[in-house]
């Protein structure tokens, strides 16, 4: 398994081998310094942004995917400020979701690695949410992609935003870079910091290294003259319509071991997993915020909903059964399992100069879903004006029927 600011990938025992994946969703990283309390600012209200009637062009770098998806779904149906929304993604953008589309959309084909399709995509934009990204697992993580594309293509990100005098630019984190060895009980975004090592190599550190590009540019003046606000929301696991990789992959797992999903770790874990479809409308809550109170500028914002916190497997349960799967009766030993994967991947990476081989399952993956990690979203909801649109049940339901019949 592992997360991102997009999503998570679980590769449970008996699940396909891993491999590497472009999140087009992102996708889930703190300035170094340790905050103090948060600053005075004022909560933005729904009237504040309707009273103001200027009219925007949004980009969403990574539109096409999991998390991109739904935050152009909610720009047609609930921006008022925004009349064009763009789409910057390595595939072209087709509506999955089914909403409506009363807005223009241009579809700009590229990858942000290439400096300049990404200035050519920024002209004429007023905010860029950048959700896209790389993340790489298993036993041999690609470092070197990850770094090409999260942080190098974010640095193309922030210096096409100055040349084209984009004013708001919204980074997707993920709350796996404040994700260590210790577990996290209602983590805030003042009491909760990088840890000395992270849990997951290469994914959170480029997370991380590009957060702090984005929040240390805000408030620079553009080539136009305007200055650039720059945010940054730590995305949880995300579930829901269009999900690859998070119950999806355990839903294949269950699939390649006849219908059933091996249980791994005593069951007492807590995990925040949330749904896409408020995740999403945080990014357009942070968005409004952002365009009314520049003081917002250069803040981290944690963004979870009111999805029951609760162990991994027993939240799968539902879409398990949905397709006539279920959990298995028995549960391996977290600590086993663990170091048993852990020495496998020392004795793995000394025969790499000669062979590599992956594990189906890597032992972070392991400790991950056996931690207590949560997270609290109040600053998010005081100073974005950012509340769930879907209660629990709604994105159940949604989910469900997403689950039943996605092709594993």
């Amino acid at each position: 398994m592992y997360s991102s600011c997009l999503g998570i990938v679980i590769n449970f025992p008996g699940a396909p081998k891993n491999q590497t994946f472009f999140w087009h969703q992102h996708f889930r990283s703190l300035s170094n310094r340790q905050k103090g309390p948060d600053k005075t600012i004022t909560m933005t209200t729904p009237k504040d942004v309707s009273q103001s009637s200027t009219r925007e062009v949004v980009m969403v770098t990574g539109g096409a995917g999991f998390l991109g998806q739904h935050i152009v779904g909610h720009l047609q149906e609930r921006a008022d400020h925004v009349s064009e929304i763009r789409v910057l993604d390595v595939r072209p953008y087709s509506n999955k979701l089914g909403h409506k589309e009363p807005k223009p959309v241009t579809s700009a084909l590229g990858n942000i690695c290439d400096l300049q399709t990404v200035q050519q995509a920024c002209k004429g934009v007023t905010t860029v949410l950048h959700v896209a990204g790389m993340v790489s697992y298993g036993t041999f993580p690609d470092i070197e992609g990850m770094q090409r594309v999260n942080v190098q293509g974010t640095k193309n990100i922030l210096e096409s935003c100055l040349t084209n005098g984009v004013e708001r630019l919204i980074f997707c984190s993920t709350v796996d870079v404040v994700v260590g060895f210790d577990n996290i009980h209602d983590g805030r975004e003042t009491t909760t910091f990088v840890p000395k090592q992270f849990l997951f190599p290469g994914y959170p550190a480029t997370k991380y290294e590009a957060e702090c590009i984005v929040l240390k540019a805000n408030g620079r003046k553009c080539a136009n003259g305007k200055s650039l606000w720059t945010m940054s929301l730590r995305a949880n696991v995300m579930y829901g319509e269009e999900d690859p990789f998070y119950v999806t992959s355990g839903l294949r797992s269950a699939a390649s071991n006849r219908g059933r999903l091996i249980q791994v770790g005593d069951g007492q874990s807590k995990f925040q997993q949330v749904y896409v479809g408020n995740t999403a409308w945080a990014f357009v809550c942070a968005d409004r915020a952002l365009r009314l109170n520049h003081n917002l500028g250069g803040e981290v914002f944690y963004v979870p909903d009111d999805t029951p916190v609760q162990n991994s497997f027993l939240f799968m349960q539902p879409y398990l059964e949905s397709r006539n799967y279920t959990l298995s009766s028995y549960r391996l030993p977290c600590g086993p399992v663990y170091y048993g994967l852990y020495l496998m991947e020392l004795v793995l990476h000394l025969l790499a100069p000669l062979i590599k081989i992956n594990l189906p399952t890597a032992s972070c993956s392991v400790r991950y879903i056996n931690m207590d990690l949560y997270f609290n979203g109040s600053k998010g909801r005081r100073l974005l004006g950012y509340q769930p649109l879907f209660s629990p049940q709604e994105a159940n339901k949604k989910s469900l029927e997403y689950y039943k019949h996605v092709k594993l």
